[in-house]
């Protein structure tokens, strides 16, 4: 029966692929995840449709471009590697992401994106509503327990990090598509059930994903959740705009002022954020005493420094992609001998393992991308109809997509467990064409 459904409407197996991203990520035989199997059927199903249909065809973007100028660093940064196994499957993670900005457009009808986005949000709500069962009745190691009552979420991740990570990729859009909704449906002549129903749903979704990100207890999720959300909220409208611009101008008040205290938050969460500047590197905490508070700071800044040490190994084309691991005995820090497989920024990662051409290339693709997505974002906008009212909410949700990664990734490497895919997704879903214009 599915393999009839695939056969008639091939975009369906996109749905699964988005909605169960973070499990069939997890589930691997080898170095092949169901993750990469789906997308290579999807690949299968558009090539033997597109036959059928004579209608092969491929749309180029400036992501497309940009995204094929990283792989080509990464590709040249593997001469360098220790172990090539890592490196290529470091190329091939970010090969996928090409695919899918270049085959999903040409699968997926303006129609069957909001399917798609309903999927991809599906998969937060999921992971979500796992996550507070994880939170509330203690699921997880013991070294994951706050509060002395509750334990850290982590949904299928087994990491509160990349789990929370997963959320705020999430996040934005699904907070971006519930204002459309509410707006779409307040503004229906005659008010249509339909309607209400994607309303009730994005917002539900966006609070369950905000609850599960909340219970990840994860620093780096919660500042890119804010930065996320923001960008969300200052481009949905001018009040918004204006209402987040004079909050943060409270804010900054307040602190000059000393006028702000930790009583004004929860204890809790005040003890979480008070270290702050430790957890950014903006003080030196390495000649401190390790201890169970600062432990985890610690750990991360000797990774930082592994990661500059590798560079220095090799400016311009770096040790090799996916090879921190194996070259981290070479420049670690004396007491921190366990490789944590990646330096926890992704910014250093990027430039210890590609060097300077790696580095160059991945944030002229990220540059690239914010530049695209604003511009389907004005041609959206200077479109009235209903169509283009979601795509634009779907861009401002990508852009705050961006921020999330963009902020989270200073502290963490979010590149983990089917998330390219998940960005991938994200991006196709802006590429496709969906009033005839090309971009």
């Amino acid at each position: 029966m599915a393999t009839i459904l695939l056969l008639r409407w091939p975009w369906l197996i996109w749905l699964p692929l988005a909605a169960a991203l973070p499990v069939t990520s997890g589930l691997k035989q080898g170095v092949v995840s169901v993750t990469d199997l789906l997308l290579a059927a999807g690949v299968a199903l558009w090539f033997f449709d597109g036959a059928r249909r004579r209608t092969l065809l491929l749309r180029g973007s400036l992501p497309v471009g940009l995204a094929t100028v990283y792989i080509a660093a990464l590709s040249l940064s593997t001469f360098g590697a220790v172990e090539l196994g890592e490196a290529l499957a470091e190329v091939i993670k970010w090969l996928e992401l090409l695919v899918l900005l270049l085959v999903v457009p040409s699968m997926v009808g303006p129609a069957q994106a909001r399917w798609l986005a309903a999927a991809l949000v599906l998969g937060g709500i999921g992971q979500g509503l796992l996550g507070l069962y994880q939170f509330v009745f203690r699921i997880g190691p013991e070294y994951f327990l706050i509060l002395g009552q509750f334990m850290r979420a982590s949904g299928v991740f087994a990491q509160p990090n990349p789990y929370g990570g997963y959320l705020g990729l999430t996040l934005p859009v699904a907070l971006s598509l519930a204002i459309w909704a509410w707006s779409a449906w307040l503004r229906q002549p005659i008010r249509q059930w339909t309607a209400l129903l994607w309303s009730l749903y994005f917002t539900a979704g966006t609070a369950m994903i905000g609850a599960g990100l909340l219970a990840s207890w994860s620093r780096g999720a919660w500042l890119g959740a804010v930065v996320g959300a923001t960008v969300v909220l200052i481009l949905r409208s001018r009040l918004a705009a204006l209402l987040s611009g004079v909050v943060v101008l409270v804010l900054l008040a307040a602190l000059l002022l000393g006028a702000f205290s930790p009583e004004a938050i929860p204890a809790p969460i005040a003890e979480r954020l008070q270290d702050l500047p430790e957890y950014f590197g903006f003080t030196d905490v390495l000649s401190q005493p390790v201890t169970d508070e600062n432990f985890s700071v610690i750990e991360r800044i000797a990774h930082w420094v592994a990661a500059q040490r590798m560079w220095e190994l090799s400016p311009w084309l770096g040790v090799g992609p996916g090879n921190y691991a194996a070259v981290y005995p070479q420049v670690r820090l004396p007491r921190w001998e366990e490789p944590l497989g990646h330096a926890h920024n992704v910014y250093l990662n990027v430039l210890g393992e590609t060097g300077l051409v790696g580095l160059a290339a991945y944030l002229s693709l990220w540059v690239a991308i914010v530049f695209w997505v604003w511009r389907r974002i004005r041609a959206a906008a200077a479109c009235h109809s209903e169509r283009c009212r979601w795509f634009s909410a779907l861009g401002i949700g990508v852009l705050g997509v961006v921020g999330h990664l963009s902020t989270h990734n200073l502290v963490d490497n979010l590149f983990v467990q089917g998330m390219v895919v998940h960005i991938g997704l994200w991006l196709a879903l802006l590429h496709i064409n969906w009033h005839g214009e090309s971009h």
